[in-house]
């Protein structure tokens, strides 16, 4: 049986929280030329933005650091930071970025403020990125230009450059956090002990909670705080999204080994759950994910 990809906390923490997150795309995108000797007045944003040099050689200069960067590159920046953008010393050769602003949703979570930013990262795949950028870029113009649909598809592409980004930077072990914003030690070291034991009977609220070395009081009140779910909710969604996947990636796996891999003893009470999450009982739903 193939183990889900791991990634590391609290990389995994983002990508989760993100996928759940709505983000809205202004209509500011587009591709931005300028010429030699390029500098910006001090300026801040809104919002967060996106940029994809195209060609020359960037230098974002903040306070605290200059980031520079290169052809082929991405760079998140976020808002509420004064910062200056110009071209690189001695280049006089003039840039090309892509750029696109979003912010979540108004009262929603924002998951990036525990990312250190700005940050920056190389593509793998310049043509394929720009790619995406263009189609980006287009469907913006029609979305100002009054296409209804257009937004839906910008949104979407969005996305995708944004997940490519991030999951590069993880990857490559540029992805920074801040500390002071993703949490205490010991939650990164139970959802990984948590992820770790999806299979293991006692594995339980309980003995995540001595592994933080809180009562368990604490431990779920804390949970709460920074995940914004209880543990043993966390726990179960867990449970159930691996059976979800065994389900539809082993076919001719018995159910009964499924509910074991899953950490249930008794299948019985897992399908009991099962059905509880998702309205289906297990040979349904596997039947049902077929069809489709």
């Amino acid at each position: 049986m193939t183990e889900p990809a791991r990634l590391p906390y609290p990389a995994r923490w983002l990508c989760e929280r993100l996928a759940s997150t709505r983000l809205e795309l202004t209509s500011q995108a587009g591709l931005s030329r300028h010429a030699p000797g390029h500098e910006t007045a001090a300026r801040v944003f809104t919002d967060y933005d996106i940029h994809y040099v195209r060609r020359g050689v960037l230098e974002y200069v903040y306070a605290d650091r200059t980031v520079r960067v290169e052809e082929g590159q991405f760079i998140l920046l976020p808002p509420g930071k004064r910062f200056v953008q110009r071209e690189a010393r001695g280049r006089n050769k003039g840039i090309a970025l892509f750029f696109s602003h979003f912010r979540p949703a108004e009262g929603g979570p924002d998951p990036l403020k525990a990312l250190d930013l700005p940050f920056k990262v190389s593509v793998d795949d310049p043509e394929a990125t720009e790619q995406l950028w263009k189609r980006l870029a287009r469907a913006t113009s029609a979305h100002r230009d009054g296409d209804p649909w257009a937004m839906l598809h910008a949104k979407a592409l969005l996305l995708e450059l944004l997940a490519r980004m991030l999951e590069t930077a993880v990857r490559k072990k540029r992805l920074y956090f801040d500390p002071s914003r993703v949490g205490p030690s010991w939650l990164w070291r139970v959802l990984e002990e948590m992820d770790r034991g999806l299979a293991l009977p006692e594995m339980s609220v309980p003995r995540l909670a001595r592994s933080a070395h809180l009562s368990e009081s604490q431990f779920a009140h804390q949970f709460r705080r920074y995940l914004g779910t209880p543990p043993g909710k966390l726990l179960l969604r867990k449970r159930m999204d691996r059976a979800c996947a065994l389900l539809v990636s082993h076919e001719n796996l018995p159910v009964k080994e499924i509910a074991a891999a899953c950490g249930f003893t008794d299948p019985f009470h897992f399908s009991a759950q099962f059905k509880k999450y998702t309205r289906f009982a297990p040979t349904d739903y596997r039947r049902t994910v077929d069809r489709v």
